[in-house]
């Protein structure tokens, strides 16, 4: 799916540890990613084949930028589709289930309880159509599974609220098995027709990309449906994957890991296809890269957790040529 990186992760897991990438590096890379980005550099992609995707196409506009204090653990970010520049974000599993509203700057909007859910490992949120047909959902993933303990996972669902809200209208919970042998799961995608996909992690096995059976129904658990192997068991820690989001017209589904960004056309990811923009995220310099937001026009916003989990979590915006 993505191009290996050639270092592990700065600090990617609490189940591996990872050598630091020198600071001196980070900068050249950085630099190099801004020259050639001023030089117009433009991604070439084909459906069903390698993508001969370029760094040019995407430069970091800002940096690590810090969220809220309760934001320690962010693990998702989805646009508002009610809101023009309001993301809502949350924490990883032992925290408070709590949602919150975020700007593209970071800046903090408000945060609320999420009435009936309990978080027992959010990983990720999606935004898209309500399954009772209304414009504007909410879907958490409840879906990680570090130690394979549980034999299946839960979507979270309600009403987007609004950002001054203190709490969200009651959520429904949608439970999913797995099809075979439980595994992690970070990342999750909601196209603008209700179809729902998730990206498996990779930590000890391969990455995998499936389906949530539609439409939603409380009270029954369908089991997933595998779509396709996107990669064989990551080597590195740093291609593990940790989120991912389609943008609001369902043309594109990014998928990030700790160390890279891979933007796919959504036919080619359904399909056998590869990324058609592929992007290293070093130069972010990530604690911990968690999460992704992919807007029609390019824009995205990535989440790491903060540095030890003791200091607010960080938010970085880059802008992305998509290719036509």
């Amino acid at each position: 799916m993505m191009n290996k990186s050639r270092r592990r992760h700065r600090r990617a897991s609490p189940d591996a540890p990872a050598a630091r990438v020198p600071r001196g590096r980070r900068a050249l890379a950085a630099a190099a990613v801004l020259a050639l980005a001023g030089c117009g550099g433009e991604a070439r992609g084909d459906s069903g084949a390698d993508a001969a995707a370029s760094p040019a196409v995407c430069q970091v506009i800002t940096e690590a930028q810090s969220l809220a204090e309760g934001l320690r653990e962010t693990s998702g970010i989805a646009e508002s589709r009610r809101y023009p520049g309001v993301y809502w974000s949350h924490n990883d599993s032992g925290r408070d289930p709590d949602l919150f509203a975020v700007g593209a700057d970071a800046r903090d909007l408000g945060h609320m309880r999420v009435t009936g859910a309990t978080n027992t490992d959010w990983e990720d949120i999606g935004s898209g159509p309500c399954p009772d047909g209304g414009p504007a959902c909410l879907y958490l993933a409840d879906t990680g599974n570090n130690g394979k303990k549980h034999k299946h996972i839960s979507l979270w669902v309600f009403p987007e609220p609004e950002p001054s809200a203190t709490a969200t209208a009651p959520a429904v919970e949608y439970r999913a098995r797995f099809p075979g042998e439980a595994t992690d799961i970070e990342a999750l995608a909601v196209l603008p027709d209700g179809r729902i996909f998730l990206v498996s992690k990779g930590n000890n096995d391969p990455v995998k990309l499936f389906r949530w059976p539609t439409p939603l129904r409380a009270g029954v658990e369908p089991a997933l449906e595998e779509v396709r192997q996107l990669e064989p068991k990551p080597d590195q820690v740093g291609d593990r994957i940790t989120g991912a989001s389609a943008s609001p017209d369902g043309k594109w589904i990014a998928v990030r890991s700790y160390a890279a960004l891979a933007l796919y056309r959504t036919a080619d990811l359904l399909g056998s296809g590869r990324p058609a923009v592929q992007f290293d995220l070093d130069p972010l310099a990530e604690p911990q890269g968690e999460a992704v937001s992919l807007a029609n026009d390019g824009n995205v916003l990535l989440t790491s957790e903060g540095p030890g989990k003791h200091l607010p979590g960080t938010l970085s915006r880059l802008k992305c040529l998509l290719p036509q």
